[in-house]
Parts: structure tokens; C-alpha cells; sequence
């Protein structure tokens, strides 16, 4: 078991990496001094194992109510946050309430905003359920949902109360679940260094063996944690957390949110890496041990078509430009990321040889 209580922006969190975690939630809310009333706002794919749960909060004097909501990026919302408001005020969940999340990566995203403004802020725990949602959504208080015009561009900071991170729930993920966590997983070992970068290198698709990639599970956490604490509104050391997202986020706008997210950020990876070779002379045989990680899960290596000028109208509202400018994160090697401005002529050659422009 690993966890760690943190404070940030004066709101304070606790991370539980541990077999059986999600069971502790219901002793930690009771013990909480927060009001009974509650919401739980679950995947409603995952059926019957939210019901265990449930029960376990009413044993112990709560009252849950639960809201059911559809998982995946098209979810993210404002309806989708409205229903959970309207929930909400049905459950009589008051200012000293709380809400609990329990879902993967758009799950966490949305209850989190709904709890940020909803009585301009109440508790909220996350139990993530997918392996993106347990090494990434799930922590550091990022909330949000998506607009027409771009991903997560809308949303608060707004830190759980209590993430808790329980393997046992990805048991039963199918291969779209891993893949997209595992995009996420890839860009955390290369931000952490060689050791873990040579994990990921060697770790079988998660299918055919979990216990290489979950093994990484608390390396990626340790990360995140650390790197939250570090920079909690993504002023400096943050901003190495989107390696591979400026282009992994395009690419999912442009589709329609239809990109598996951890999808995207491969391909994302792969022209993150292709700059940093040609700026920054990081060696090339990352970039092809790369191309061999996502082939070897069955992942894309090249981005859908679109012509460059639809590629620069998502580009350029992408939410991490600073004073009209975009802002790029690059590698001189695994574990020493570089934030930085790139030449728009770079950008547009490194998509086209991605198939970007057809």
C-alpha cells in the first residue's frame, strides 16, 4: 500500500494506492463530519459492483443517492453536469455534503466539476475504475468537460477530498479501457526516466499478462502526486504532464471525441518525440522503441486526415498557449522534459509525416 496527504491551494487530499481501497470509503466519509447525505455518481456500466458499495455507506449511516451517467468523452458535457446538479438537489445534499465518483477518467471529470460548483464547492472523493482514470483524471484536481471548439475547456481546480486507487477494479477492463490508460502510462515513464521507460518497453499488452503494467500503477501515481504538489495551477513543472497532448488533444477534437483518448496521446508521443529529435537531438531510438510499444497493444501509430489549416484552427486553441503563443512539451532525454515554443514550419512537416494532411 502506498498513500500520501497533500495540501494543495489550501485544499487538502489523500491518495490511497491499495488492493481494496474503494471499501475504505464509506469509514472515511462517516468519519469525515460530513453531512450523511450524499450523491454517487457511477458509470452505469458498471452495473452491480457500485451496489456493494452503496450499501457499505448506508451500513455505516450515510445516505447515497445514486446517478448513473454514460462513460466515455462524449459525456463530458454541460448536460451531462446538469443532470448531476439536478441529482443533487434531489438527494438534499447540502453544503456539507459530499459527492462521490465512481467511473474512469470522464466519470472523475465531471462529478468533480459538478462538486466545484455546486454550492460554489462541496466535498468530493474519486474511485476511479480505469487505469487512465486511477494514473491521471482521477488526481490532482483538474475538473472539467469539452466544448465543440476543444478539449477540457471548461473546468476547475478542485481537489478530491480522498482518491482512492483499488486495482481490483481493472480486473474486467476490455482492450479499448487499457489502451487508453496505458497512452498515459507510456508518457509517464518517459517523463520519469530510463528505468521506468525500459518497463514500459518490455511490459506484454495488458490482455495477455496485467502484472507488467501494473506494476508501473504506483510509479505513474508518485508521479502525478508529486508533480500536483509540486505546481498545482500547471505554472512550470505541470506543464511536462501534457507530453504528447498538444497533438493527442487536437486529434480528439477533430474526430468528434472519437480518438480513445490514451490513443491519441500515443500518436501524440510519437510527433512529440519526432520534434525533439529534430530540435533538441534527443537519440532516435526512442522514438522507435515507441512505434514497437504501441504496435505491440495494437495502437495507432499515425493520425487521421485532415487538411494543415483544420490541424492549426484546433492547434491554436489549445489551452496551454501562453501570451499568444503555444507552448510544447519535448524531451532531451527520458526523465528531463523541456517546455518550449516550436517553429511553426517544424510542427506542420512533423504532421504531415504522420499522415496528419493525408
Amino acid at each position: 500500500m502506498w498513500q500520501k496527504t497533500f495540501d494543495v491551494m489550501g485544499q487538502r487530499g489523500e491518495v490511497v494506492v491499495d488492493a481494496g481501497a474503494s471499501r475504505s470509503l464509506a469509514d472515511r466519509l462517516a468519519g469525515s463530519g460530513l453531512d450523511a447525505a450524499g450523491l454517487v455518481v457511477a458509470d452505469e456500466r458498471l452495473g452491480d459492483r457500485v451496489g456493494a458499495l452503496l450499501e457499505a455507506l448506508a451500513a455505516r449511516g450515510l445516505r447515497p443517492a445514486l446517478h448513473l451517467v454514460r462513460g466515455g468523452e462524449a459525456a463530458k458535457t454541460w448536460d451531462t453536469v446538469a443532470g448531476i446538479l439536478g441529482a443533487a438537489v434531489a438527494a438534499g445534499v447540502g453544503r456539507d455534503g459530499w459527492l462521490a465518483a465512481v467511473g474512469g477518467g470522464v466519470v472523475t471529470d465531471v462529478a468533480g466539476f459538478a462538486a466545484a460548483v455546486y454550492l460554489r464547492g462541496v466535498a468530493w472523493a474519486a474511485v476511479p475504475t480505469t487505469l487512465l482514470g486511477q494514473i491521471d483524471a482521477a488526481l490532482g484536481g483538474k475538473t472539467g468537460i469539452d466544448l465543440p471548439e476543444g478539449k477540457n475547456l471548461v473546468g476547475a481546480f478542485h481537489l478530491p477530498r480522498w482518491v482512492l486507487v483499488d486495482p481490483g477494479w481493472l480486473a474486467t477492463l476490455d482492450r479499448v479501457a487499457w489502451r487508453s490508460g496505458w497512452g498515459e502510462l507510456v508518457k509517464t515513464a518517459l517523463l520519469v526516466g530510463e528505468d521506468a521507460w525500459a518497463a514500459v518497453c518490455a511490459a506484454p499488452p495488458a490482455w495477455e499478462d496485467p502484472a507488467p503494467a501494473l506494476a508501473l500503477l504506483e510509479t505513474a501515481v508518485r508521479h502525478k502526486v508529486e508533480v500536483v504538489e509540486a505546481d498545482p495551477r500547471e505554472t512550470g513543472l505541470r506543464a511536462t504532464l501534457n507530453l504528447g497532448h498538444t497533438v493527442g488533444h487536437a486529434w480528439e477534437a477533430l474526430s468528434g471525441y472519437t480518438v480513445p483518448h490514451g490513443e491519441a496521446v500515443g500518436v501524440g508521443l510519437l510527433a512529440a518525440l519526432t520534434l525533439s529529435e529534430r530540435m533538441l537531438g534527443l537519440a532516435p531510438h526512442y522514438r522507435r522503441d515507441l512505434l514497437a510499444v504501441l504496435g505491440r497493444w495494437g495502437m495507432p501509430t499515425r493520425l487521421g486526415t485532415w487538411p494543415l489549416d483544420r490541424w492549426w484552427a484546433v492547434l491554436r486553441r489549445d489551452k496551454k498557449r501562453r501570451a499568444g503563443q503555444m507552448r510544447w512539451v519535448l524531451l532531451r532525454r527520458p526523465g528531463e522534459p523541456v517546455v518550449t515554443t516550436v517553429p511553426d514550419s517544424e510542427v506542420g512537416a512533423v504532421l504531415s509525416a504522420l499522415g496528419g494532411d493525408g
